[in-house]
């Protein structure tokens, strides 16, 4: 029966259902706690995933607290005249300030030349504003109106050249970039240049002026409008006169609402990280919607220390504020923490420096509890390196088992394979001896 190919042909029974069957029931057990085995560990990634991310936010806002310092904003009782910002940490205090006079720029203009390309000549024409002298040297060519404002727009100077029509002739028109009188020009000419280029022979259109004005009723004067090194940290911008008496007054004060939305934004987070963990770790044994982390050691450890958050003691300086309570954070009942403004806010009066100095040791403290878990050698990093470690072993698995289901199929097909040659030849006896049988019946009838 060696030409029997596929099971069943020898014998008529379904042998390749009897087969699958047999190798299923094999594979059944083992594939059950495996898939078991995979689902368990996907769900607790994607969980820890929600967990770090909730927990970086919250490590971002945190990390944003270090070096905490509370900045000043600056105000003007009349921004239309003197406009005001503050860098760094200017003294507390309010300013009186007045304008008598806006810094000007000066501007020269030439007499009138017939054409722009005339010829004027050739030789050097020396420029000088404030501190800085540049000669622009022209020739052997003789220069023409164009180029002279060319090479005046590219020197180093604050100075820019335009060319005016007046009437049927051009006007060569300097203005200074730069006002007051550190931007006075002065220019002269060598050669054989025309001396109309000279500011001697040109008419000043526009004079330079210093700005005039008053803090606190001290009398000073810029060479700008923009005044940065009057009062330290603070910067003054002159844009229009004040009338008679009139004063603006210019007042710097704590930026409390800064200080206080940073500590609001690490708040939000906090509570954010607390309702992922109760979700995560909810039991709901009668609807059969528990948290995929119930019990779970990492995320009770990271409850208990998140807990005491706002309690734990800081490092300051003797008889300061120590703890964040002290600045109006609290948590309730339910985890919930809560930033008390008012309470803030006297706190940032009374000593700024120790509220600066208690949030960035809070800061730093907090940020080592969080790294301990969601950092690079974390908790929470350690967990999804074993999960991942156990995922690699069930798909090992599944493929040894895939192989060992092969060769149980083989070995099964072999041995009815054998059984089906054997039946099949016990039915090719049957009928054999079947027909002897009859051949004889019918001879005893004769």
């Amino acid at each position: 029966m060696a030409g029997i190919s596929s099971l069943g042909v020898g014998s008529g029974l379904d042998l390749n259902s009897l087969v699958t069957s047999l190798v299923r029931a094999e594979r059944s057990p083992t594939e059950s706690r495996l898939n078991r085995s995979q689902a368990v560990a996907e769900t607790q990634l994607s969980a820890l995933g929600r967990l770090r991310s909730a927990v970086g936010e919250l490590q971002s806002r945190v990390t944003a607290l270090n070096g905490f310092d509370v900045s000043r904003s600056a105000s003007s009782s009349a921004s239309s005249k003197v406009q005001v910002s503050a860098q760094g940490s200017p003294d507390l205090g309010s300013f009186s300030v007045k304008v008598s006079a806006l810094a000007s720029a000066q501007s020269l203009a030439t007499s009138a030349f017939a054409e722009t390309d005339a010829d004027l000549g050739s030789g050097s024409l020396v420029i000088g504003q404030g501190d800085e002298t540049v000669t622009l040297e022209f020739g052997p060519e003789p220069a023409t109106l164009a180029e002279v404002r060319d090479a005046i727009n590219a020197s180093t100077l604050d100075v820019q050249a335009v060319i005016v029509r007046d009437g049927d002739s051009s006007r060569l028109l300097l203005t200074s970039t730069a006002t007051g009188s550190a931007g006075e020009m002065s220019l002269s000419v060598t050669g054989s240049l025309d001396a109309r280029l000279a500011s001697a022979q040109m008419t000043e259109t526009a004079a330079a002026a210093d700005a005039s004005f008053s803090v606190n009723g001290l009398e000073l004067t810029s060479s700008s409008n923009q005044v940065e090194d009057v009062i330290p940290g603070l910067t003054l911008t002159l844009r229009q006169t004040t009338e008679g008496s009139e004063t603006v007054t210019v007042t710097v004060a704590q930026d409390r609402a800064g200080a206080r939305n940073k500590l609001e934004a690490m708040v939000k987070a906090y509570n954010g990280l607390v309702d992922t963990m109760k979700n995560l770790g909810r039991v709901d044994p009668e609807g059969g919607k528990s948290g995929p982390l119930v019990g779970d050691a990492t995320l009770r450890a990271l409850q208990g220390r998140l807990g005491s958050a706002f309690t734990t003691p800081q490092e300051v300086g003797p008889g300061q504020r120590n703890m964040m309570l002290e600045l109006g954070l609290s948590v309730d009942v339910g985890g919930q923490a809560s930033l008390n403004a008012s309470r803030l806010d006297e706190a940032l009066k009374g000593d700024e420096a120790g509220v600066e100095a208690l949030v960035s040791a809070f800061a730093t403290g907090f940020s080592a509890v969080i790294d301990g878990f969601a950092g690079a050698g974390g908790v929470i990093t350690s967990r999804t390196d074993g999960l991942n470690a156990q995922l690699r072993r069930v798909a090992g698995q599944r493929a040894a088992l895939d192989l060992r289901m092969d060769q149980v199929e083989k070995r099964l097909r072999s041995q009815f394979s054998a059984l089906d040659a054997t039946l099949a030849q016990f039915q090719n006896t049957s009928e054999f001896l079947g027909q002897q049988l009859a051949g004889l019946a019918n001879l005893n009838r004769r």
